[in-house]
């Protein structure tokens, strides 16, 4: 089986299990909660991309402003939020990146926040 069919079959499975299927909406009291935490420290941000780190499961934040620049986060809230985020939303495939949407609450596998009507 080629490559190409093996990325194709796991996309596949990842879109039966929900993860490729768009945004999930965290609470809203949550992502109030994680909108003030992040832009008391990054006024700016406007997206938080959280990744995992593999093979250490390290979880990291990070923060963009509207036009895709990096918003500086102090190192303590990288791994706090990103956990955070997790923790809110449990069923989500964590070994994908993840964009939340400060303004909305909305989570999705990362880069596909722009094309969600």
């Amino acid at each position: 089986m080629s490559a190409t069919a093996c990325i194709a079959g796991a996309e596949k499975d990842l879109a039966a299990h929900g993860a490729l299927t768009g945004p999930t909406r965290i609470s809203e009291g949550t992502a109030r909660a994680i909108e003030s935490s992040v832009r008391a420290v990054a006024p700016a941000a406007k997206i938080v991309r959280v990744t995992v780190s593999e093979p250490d499961h390290l979880w990291l934040a990070r923060a963009y402003d509207a036009d895709g620049a990096t918003v500086p986060l102090p190192q303590q809230h990288e791994e706090a939020v990103a956990r955070w985020i997790a923790v809110a939303q449990p069923q989500r495939d964590w070994r994908l990146q993840h964009d939340l949407d400060l303004a909305t609450g909305d989570l999705t596998v990362a880069g596909l926040l722009g094309q969600v009507a």
